[in-house]
């Protein structure tokens, strides 16, 4: 899985997660933060944001998993950074599986 893939997955989740809500969808750039972009896309909805989005690359993205940051105080996250955290997880997880399968 390429950056790019996730990037593409995550602009397209998060267009369905606005279109379901009845709600604008705005262009994202990859300095974009989602919550500041999107009306009403906070932490309530960000769980289901999560499941789709690993449902569209094709694995389980781990509850512990906050892609789109503010947890514990902490800064939210762009598109990018968003992005590259989902890719830092996926790989993870095929590593884990490589080791696992030896």
């Amino acid at each position: 899985m390429k950056l790019s893939d996730v990037v593409t997955a995550l602009a397209k989740v998060l267009d369905r997660v606005q279109t379901t809500s009845g709600l604008a969808s705005p262009p994202l750039l990859a300095t974009s933060v989602p919550s500041k972009i999107f009306p009403k896309f906070d932490s309530t909805v960000w769980p289901v944001a999560t499941s789709w989005l690993g449902k569209e690359l094709g694995f389980k993205i781990d509850n512990d998993v906050h892609i789109f940051g503010g947890k514990g105080g902490k800064p939210l996250l762009t598109v990018m950074q968003t992005a590259e955290l989902v890719l830092a997880h996926y790989n993870k997880k095929v590593a884990a599986m490589s080791i696992a399968a030896e």
